[in-house]
């Protein structure tokens, strides 16, 4: 059976991505309190910590996602994703290759390909994508390689697909409405609620001006 597309777009509206720059437990908590605001997925991301780190930490965070009805993904890590039993993986241009790990995990499993040309989006589609993050939306500091392309890019971008997607790149509250008629599901950031002082009102804030900017 294939990812409900619907429903997969309705679980992008508030993506998360947490994990770099904080201890496994500063990312459960803060995460934790996030899916109490509204997050509806989650993808943890971490380059430096160990596997077993991401394993133990991406299993507690299934269970802490799964209970607010929102989808956990894993960045990269298509083993440790699988292992663990999360909902997907995401996969960014130096990955392992779309249409490899769909042939490794199977139709069912959520698989977000990275894209910031209608080229690449349409590349990613044709592979098996379920999903597509495009950006940067906006200078960010979280990837020091992102390249921007602002929202009328994104627009263009997504305008050459049919799968749900996200923004992503330098989003927070002050600059959601400059992506309205982009044509994304949803919107996809890290600072703005993990470095936030209270990442449940943040949540609660974005969830907000994303149903004003995005047409929900």
């Amino acid at each position: 059976m294939a990812v409900d597309r619907k429903r997969l777009a309705e679980q992008l509206r508030l993506y998360l991505i947490c994990g770099e720059g904080d201890t496994p437990d500063e990312v459960l908590r803060k995460t934790a309190a996030a899916l109490e605001g509204g997050v509806t997925a989650v993808q943890l991301r971490v380059k430096s910590w160990t596997g077993r780190e991401c394993y133990n930490t991406a299993l507690a965070l299934k269970d802490l996602c799964h209970a607010r009805g929102a989808a956990l993904l894993v960045n990269d890590r298509l083993d440790i994703a699988l292992a663990a039993g999360a909902d997907g993986v995401h996969l960014g241009q130096k990955d392992l290759p779309v249409g490899a790990a769909r042939q490794i995990a199977g139709p069912d499993f959520i698989i977000g390909g990275t894209a910031r040309t209608p080229e690449l989006a349409r590349e990613a589609q044709r592979l098996g994508a379920d999903y597509i993050g495009c950006g940067a939306a906006f200078g960010t500091a979280t990837k020091d390689d992102a390249v921007v392309i602002g929202p009328e890019g994104i627009k263009e971008v997504l305008a050459a697909v049919e799968i749900p997607s996200v923004a992503i790149g330098g989003i927070g509250l002050a600059n959601v409405s400059r992506l309205a008629g982009c044509g994304c599901s949803g919107i996809s950031l890290s600072g703005a609620v993990m470095r936030a002082a209270d990442p449940r009102e943040t949540a609660k804030a974005l969830m907000r001006e994303i149903d004003k900017s995005l047409g929900y």
